[in-house]
């Protein structure tokens, strides 16, 4: 039987292994990471090889990209809460260190090392297609839920103003570029030390 915790958030396993509860209300830091360049990948690869190929393909180029990124959340103390299309939402909790903040915005840079790393593709067309990821970083309190019927699917969910900030970032954010919140860095301090200013 295939082991099924893959699909929980590291947190909430964590949670779970010991008999505990996640607080419904927590604080740390949230990150949305969306990558870019998807489609004409998926154009390339349907032409090169047929739809059915292509899909194979596509769906293994799929599991390099998104293993390299929950890797690195993994490895930062991140946890993936959800896929959303091309995007995946993540939340760093609080920890005794007071660190969530930095770690989310180191977790950010290591995501884009680790899409450049595996997102050149080269279709056996010969078509070349360079994934792009965008990421945004928003600190604060949020409500942590789980909804959803137990019988059938539940979903994680967070709530509160830090996703109405992680949003706004996300909408500002270009190709290549970790963008922060102001609690984000008054948070993370010393240790975050931006490439690039710019006003948002």
């Amino acid at each position: 039987m295939e082991n099924l915790d893959v699909y929980i958030p590291q947190d909430r396993r964590i949670a779970l292994s010991s008999g505990a509860d996640l607080p419904r209300d927590t604080h740390g830091a949230a990150l949305f990471a969306d990558i870019s360049g998807f489609t004409p990948l998926t154009e390339g690869l349907s032409r090169a090889l047929g739809p059915r190929r292509g899909a194979e393909e596509l769906t293994r180029q799929l599991n390099l990209v998104y293993d390299a990124l929950v890797a690195e959340v993994d490895r930062y103390g991140g946890s993936v809460l959800g896929f959303s299309g091309d995007a995946i939402t993540c939340w760093f909790g609080e920890a005794p260190d007071g660190a969530a903040a930095a770690r989310a915005l180191t977790c950010g840079a290591a995501l884009q090392r680790a899409l450049a790393a595996v997102g050149q593709v080269t279709t056996p067309g010969g078509l070349e297609v360079q994934l792009t990821l965008k990421v945004a970083v928003a600190a604060g309190t949020a409500r942590r839920m789980l909804v959803g019927d137990p019988g059938v699917q539940q979903i994680e969910l967070l709530a509160g103003q830090i996703m109405d900030r992680l949003a706004a970032g996300e909408q500002l954010a270009g190709p290549g570029e970790v963008l922060a919140d102001a609690e984000s860095l008054e948070r993370a301090g010393r240790v975050a030390v931006p490439g690039e200013w710019r006003a948002s």
